[in-house]
Protein backbone atom coordinates (compact mmCIF):
# COMPACT_ATOMS: atom_id res chain seq x y z
CA UNK A 1 0.00 0.00 0.00
CA UNK A 2 1.50 3.38 -0.80
CA UNK A 3 0.18 6.56 1.84
CA UNK A 4 -1.11 9.38 1.13
CA UNK A 5 2.36 10.99 2.10
CA UNK A 6 4.53 8.84 0.48
CA UNK A 7 2.69 9.73 -3.14
CA UNK A 8 3.24 13.48 -2.41
CA UNK A 9 6.65 13.41 -1.11
CA UNK A 10 7.73 11.36 -4.55
CA UNK A 11 5.57 14.05 -6.72
CA UNK A 12 7.68 16.94 -4.67
CA UNK A 13 11.04 15.22 -5.57
CA UNK A 14 9.87 14.48 -9.25
CA UNK A 15 8.77 18.24 -9.63
CA UNK A 16 12.61 19.32 -8.15
CA UNK A 17 14.06 17.13 -10.41
CA UNK A 18 11.93 18.12 -13.31
CA UNK A 19 13.00 21.82 -12.87
CA UNK A 20 16.77 21.19 -12.89
CA UNK A 21 16.72 19.07 -15.99
CA UNK A 22 14.29 21.45 -17.80
CA UNK A 23 16.78 24.44 -16.64
CA UNK A 24 20.08 22.04 -17.84
CA UNK A 25 18.57 21.28 -20.90
CA UNK A 26 18.16 25.25 -21.50
CA UNK A 27 21.61 25.81 -21.10
CA UNK A 28 22.85 22.63 -22.71
CA UNK A 29 23.85 24.51 -26.07
CA UNK A 30 26.38 26.34 -24.01
CA UNK A 31 28.18 23.32 -22.74
CA UNK A 32 29.50 21.21 -25.62
CA UNK A 33 26.49 19.34 -27.25
CA UNK A 34 27.33 17.32 -30.18
CA UNK A 35 24.81 16.30 -32.93
CA UNK A 36 24.30 12.88 -33.23
CA UNK A 37 25.85 10.95 -36.56
CA UNK A 38 24.03 9.12 -39.39
CA UNK A 39 20.39 10.24 -38.10
CA UNK A 40 19.11 10.14 -41.89
CA UNK A 41 16.54 7.90 -40.84
CA UNK A 42 13.92 9.64 -41.90
CA UNK A 43 13.51 11.27 -38.64
CA UNK A 44 12.08 14.46 -38.24
CA UNK A 45 13.63 14.97 -34.73
CA UNK A 46 16.93 17.14 -34.36
CA UNK A 47 19.16 14.98 -31.68
CA UNK A 48 21.90 16.33 -29.58
CA UNK A 49 24.22 14.35 -27.80
CA UNK A 50 26.36 15.75 -24.68
CA UNK A 51 28.99 14.15 -21.84
CA UNK A 52 30.45 11.25 -22.47
CA UNK A 53 32.13 10.35 -25.56
CA UNK A 54 30.26 7.32 -27.76
CA UNK A 55 31.44 5.91 -30.37
CA UNK A 56 29.48 6.65 -33.51
CA UNK A 57 27.72 3.20 -33.37
CA UNK A 58 27.20 3.52 -29.89
CA UNK A 59 25.26 6.96 -30.53
CA UNK A 60 23.61 5.52 -33.59
CA UNK A 61 22.27 2.31 -31.74
CA UNK A 62 21.20 4.80 -28.63
CA UNK A 63 19.56 7.08 -30.52
CA UNK A 64 17.28 4.18 -32.52
CA UNK A 65 16.54 2.51 -29.30
CA UNK A 66 15.66 6.03 -27.81
CA UNK A 67 13.42 6.87 -30.53
CA UNK A 68 11.37 3.39 -30.52
CA UNK A 69 11.00 3.92 -26.94
CA UNK A 70 10.07 7.73 -25.99
CA UNK A 71 5.85 8.64 -26.16
CA UNK A 72 4.86 11.92 -26.92
CA UNK A 73 1.30 13.13 -26.56
CA UNK A 74 -1.15 12.71 -28.84
CA UNK A 75 -1.10 15.14 -31.70
CA UNK A 76 2.68 16.01 -30.54
CA UNK A 77 5.94 15.53 -32.34
CA UNK A 78 9.52 15.95 -30.79
CA UNK A 79 11.11 18.69 -32.70
CA UNK A 80 14.20 18.52 -30.95
CA UNK A 81 15.75 15.40 -28.46
CA UNK A 82 18.48 16.13 -26.28
CA UNK A 83 20.83 13.18 -24.63
CA UNK A 84 23.23 13.35 -22.40
CA UNK A 85 25.11 10.18 -21.68
CA UNK A 86 27.12 9.96 -18.18
CA UNK A 87 29.63 6.67 -18.51
CA UNK A 88 28.43 4.09 -15.45
CA UNK A 89 31.21 1.16 -15.51
CA UNK A 90 30.27 -0.39 -19.09
CA UNK A 91 26.51 0.91 -18.79
CA UNK A 92 25.45 4.46 -19.49
CA UNK A 93 23.08 6.67 -17.53
CA UNK A 94 21.35 8.78 -20.59
CA UNK A 95 19.08 11.59 -19.45
CA UNK A 96 17.06 12.28 -22.11
CA UNK A 97 14.81 15.56 -22.96
CA UNK A 98 12.42 15.69 -25.60
CA UNK A 99 11.23 19.24 -27.01
CA UNK A 100 7.97 19.85 -29.12
CA UNK A 101 7.57 23.17 -30.76
CA UNK A 102 3.94 22.82 -29.82
CA UNK A 103 4.61 22.64 -25.79
CA UNK A 104 6.38 25.50 -23.56
CA UNK A 105 7.31 22.54 -21.20
CA UNK A 106 9.55 19.18 -22.26
CA UNK A 107 9.53 15.21 -21.75
CA UNK A 108 12.42 14.32 -19.78
CA UNK A 109 13.08 10.66 -19.70
CA UNK A 110 15.70 8.43 -17.46
CA UNK A 111 16.98 5.37 -19.19
CA UNK A 112 20.07 2.44 -18.76
CA UNK A 113 21.65 1.67 -22.04
CA UNK A 114 23.62 -1.55 -21.18
CA UNK A 115 26.68 -1.41 -23.12
CA UNK A 116 27.19 -5.56 -22.78
CA UNK A 117 23.74 -6.22 -24.24
CA UNK A 118 22.97 -3.47 -25.88
CA UNK A 119 19.84 -3.36 -24.35
CA UNK A 120 18.11 0.02 -23.18
CA UNK A 121 16.22 0.14 -20.28
CA UNK A 122 13.67 2.93 -18.86
CA UNK A 123 13.92 3.85 -15.09
CA UNK A 124 11.50 6.86 -14.52
CA UNK A 125 10.07 10.07 -16.79
CA UNK A 126 8.65 12.84 -16.12
CA UNK A 127 6.18 14.01 -19.00
CA UNK A 128 5.59 17.94 -19.12
CA UNK A 129 5.03 17.96 -23.18
CA UNK A 130 1.29 18.88 -23.25
CA UNK A 131 0.00 21.58 -25.82
CA UNK A 132 -1.25 25.10 -23.73
CA UNK A 133 -4.62 24.27 -24.11
CA UNK A 134 -4.59 20.67 -23.22
CA UNK A 135 -2.75 21.93 -20.01
CA UNK A 136 -5.69 25.07 -19.03
CA UNK A 137 -8.21 22.52 -19.32
CA UNK A 138 -7.00 20.41 -17.20
CA UNK A 139 -6.25 22.72 -14.40
CA UNK A 140 -9.93 24.23 -14.99
CA UNK A 141 -11.44 20.56 -14.28
CA UNK A 142 -8.63 20.31 -11.24
CA UNK A 143 -10.27 23.65 -10.04
CA UNK A 144 -13.59 22.25 -10.33
CA UNK A 145 -13.18 19.48 -7.71
CA UNK A 146 -14.68 21.72 -4.31
CA UNK A 147 -11.71 19.42 -2.54
CA UNK A 148 -9.27 20.30 -4.07
CA UNK A 149 -10.17 24.42 -4.20
CA UNK A 150 -10.65 24.31 -0.60
CA UNK A 151 -7.58 22.85 0.10
CA UNK A 152 -5.50 25.57 -2.41
CA UNK A 153 -7.38 28.76 -0.44
CA UNK A 154 -7.04 27.13 3.20
CA UNK A 155 -3.00 27.01 2.31
CA UNK A 156 -2.40 30.64 0.16
CA UNK A 157 -1.68 28.09 -2.87
CA UNK A 158 -4.48 30.15 -5.68
CA UNK A 159 -1.29 32.39 -6.51
CA UNK A 160 0.87 29.27 -7.28
CA UNK A 161 1.34 28.23 -10.55
CA UNK A 162 0.83 24.16 -11.21
CA UNK A 163 2.49 21.89 -13.07
CA UNK A 164 0.77 19.77 -15.38
CA UNK A 165 2.43 16.20 -15.93
CA UNK A 166 0.90 12.64 -17.87
CA UNK A 167 -0.05 9.73 -16.39
CA UNK A 168 0.37 6.78 -18.30
CA UNK A 169 -2.28 3.92 -18.84
CA UNK A 170 0.40 1.44 -16.84
CA UNK A 171 0.50 3.94 -14.03
CA UNK A 172 -3.24 4.87 -14.13
CA UNK A 173 -4.54 1.48 -13.57
CA UNK A 174 -2.83 1.42 -10.16
CA UNK A 175 -4.98 4.59 -9.18
CA UNK A 176 -7.88 4.46 -11.64
CA UNK A 177 -7.91 2.91 -14.77
CA UNK A 178 -5.94 1.74 -17.40
CA UNK A 179 -5.46 5.41 -19.79
CA UNK A 180 -3.91 8.38 -20.19
CA UNK A 181 -4.66 10.76 -17.08
CA UNK A 182 -3.48 14.12 -15.90
CA UNK A 183 -1.55 15.23 -12.69
CA UNK A 184 -2.33 18.38 -11.67
CA UNK A 185 0.04 19.94 -8.84
CA UNK A 186 0.30 23.09 -6.95
CA UNK A 187 3.33 23.24 -4.57
CA UNK A 188 4.76 25.61 -1.73
CA UNK A 189 8.63 24.49 -1.39
CA UNK A 190 10.00 25.44 1.77
CA UNK A 191 10.53 24.05 5.76
CA UNK A 192 6.63 23.43 5.51
CA UNK A 193 6.52 22.57 2.12
CA UNK A 194 2.23 21.82 0.94
CA UNK A 195 1.34 19.76 -1.86
CA UNK A 196 -2.11 19.52 -3.16
CA UNK A 197 -2.16 16.77 -6.51
CA UNK A 198 -5.33 16.37 -8.40
CA UNK A 199 -5.40 13.39 -11.15
CA UNK A 200 -7.46 14.48 -13.95
CA UNK A 201 -9.37 12.42 -16.65
CA UNK A 202 -9.41 14.33 -19.59
CA UNK A 203 -12.11 12.82 -21.43
CA UNK A 204 -14.72 12.64 -18.90
CA UNK A 205 -13.55 15.87 -17.71
CA UNK A 206 -12.91 15.24 -14.00
CA UNK A 207 -11.05 14.74 -11.52
CA UNK A 208 -10.87 10.97 -10.22
CA UNK A 209 -8.56 11.71 -7.29
CA UNK A 210 -7.13 14.24 -4.69
CA UNK A 211 -3.71 14.09 -2.47
CA UNK A 212 -2.52 16.16 -0.33
CA UNK A 213 -0.18 16.67 2.29
CA UNK A 214 -2.04 18.71 4.78
CA UNK A 215 -4.00 17.08 7.26
CA UNK A 216 -5.48 13.46 6.53
CA UNK A 217 -4.55 13.74 2.76
CA UNK A 218 -6.21 11.98 0.14
CA UNK A 219 -9.67 11.03 1.91
CA UNK A 220 -9.86 8.11 -0.29
CA UNK A 221 -7.92 5.84 1.61
CA UNK A 222 -4.60 4.38 0.64
CA UNK A 223 -3.61 3.57 -3.00
CA UNK A 224 -2.55 -0.13 -3.69
CA UNK A 225 0.40 -0.66 -5.91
Amino acid sequence: MISAKKIVAIIVVVVVIAAVVTYLALTATEHGLKPALDLDSGLSTTVEFSGTELEEETRTKIVSEVSAEVMPYKGVKYDKMNISATENGEDYALTVICFSDKCEYPDVYDFTYCDAGKELVQNGCVLEAIPAAERAKAIAIALQNEEATNLLRANGLESVVPTVKRVLPETAEKFYVPKTLFSVTWTRFGENSVVVSVLVDPDEKKAVNVWSNVGEGNKGGDVEK
